[in-house]
């Protein structure tokens, strides 16, 4: 789980291996005695002011070690900016003291910010982490209830994720969209099977039980997911249509989260392109066709441009292994 929901590079600077904490301490150490230098020889205050600037570079990435790293660094930049300079010794006063108090206080500030941000994005990892093992959980549970569903919600997943990549969006948007697609059916779990699997045409009471999974699903993932509101709203609207004749409320256009939009054409072309007991699987050309041709009315124009990009030029689409290999 290293660096899921985070940008990695963020991660891996906010928590450094022994490596990047050798070579952090080093440029702390380097850079504080090249400010150091420069300090010595600061005789105009302008130069001093952005000298005491200068100093918090250090001081942050001495932070990045530890906490304590960097409140002693602190220490030693609030001492070096105060007895080096030779404004000091040429002007001291108590304002100068009182500067030096004010100043080496924000040098102290700085470390313990950084620390309470690493506790931050630390919490989040842990959360993320429990989130997929829960995850993992409700999508074992649904595939031995149906196994062509667990089968299907990690595909869709997977064709969810890509076309969040390839709409350019973040990597956090896209790992919540993963999440989406293996949950989006887990409300499933709750509809009899003799409506889930019938291989003739629903009646109209059938067709209102199965219209009630995305509710379902959407308020077993609000237990799960209180705080992922990308992935409950994908879940909840994700048989919304874009001409407004979708369930469960309706809603049109835009007005459709744009993460229930995408995971709307995953869903529906993944289950084109496989047996149902009701209907033998479309081919990839068959199922292109038929997501243009409901672009505008069923699905999002724009959503399936890109991902019958994708589909033609065969980049990014991951195959079975590779959507279930998460």
């Amino acid at each position: 789980m290293r660096g899921r929901g985070t940008n990695p590079a963020i991660f891996d600077l906010i928590f450094p291996g022994p490596t990047k904490k050798i070579l952090l301490r080093g440029v702390a150490v380097v850079s504080l005695a090249s400010i150091t230098l420069i300090n010595s020889r600061a005789w105009s205050l302008p130069a001093q002011i952005i000298l005491d600037f200068l100093y918090l570079g250090p001081v942050t990435l001495a932070a990045m070690n530890s906490l304590m790293e960097g409140l002693v660094t602190a220490m030693a930049a609030g001492c070096l900016r105060l007895f080096v300079n030779p404004l000091i010794f040429s002007t001291s006063g108590t304002k100068d003291y009182v500067n030096f108090i004010v100043v080496t206080s924000f040098y102290l500030l700085d470390p313990v910010i950084v620390e309470f941000l690493r506790r931050l994005i630390w919490q989040r990892q842990q959360l993320q982490h429990h989130l997929y093992i829960t995850t993992t959980a409700l999508l074992e549970a649904l595939q031995l209830r149906d196994r062509y569903t667990g089968q299907h919600s990690r595909q869709v997943a997977g064709y969810a994720r890509r076309i969040a990549a390839g709409l350019g969006l973040s990597l956090n948007y896209q790992d919540s969209l993963y999440l989406a697609g293996l949950l989006h059916d887990v409300g499933k779990i709750g509809i009899d099977d003799g409506c889930l699997n019938k291989p003739g045409r629903l009646t109209a009471e059938e067709w209102q039980t199965i219209r009630r999974h995305p509710r379902l699903s959407y308020r077993i993932i609000k237990e799960v997911t209180s705080q992922e509101e990308i992935i409950a709203r994908a879940v909840l609207y994700h048989h919304e249509r874009f001409d407004g004749r979708g369930y469960p409320e309706g809603l049109r256009g835009e007005a459709i989260p744009l993460e229930a939009r995408i995971l709307s054409v995953a869903d529906c072309f993944d289950a084109m392109t496989t047996d149902r007991v009701y209907r033998p699987a479309l081919s990839v050309d068959e199922a292109i066709r038929e997501l243009k041709r409901c672009a505008g009315s069923q699905f999002d124009p724009r959503v399936v441009e890109v991902f019958c990009r994708l589909l033609t030029e065969r980049e990014g689409i991951p195959e079975a292994n590779e959507a279930t290999g998460e």
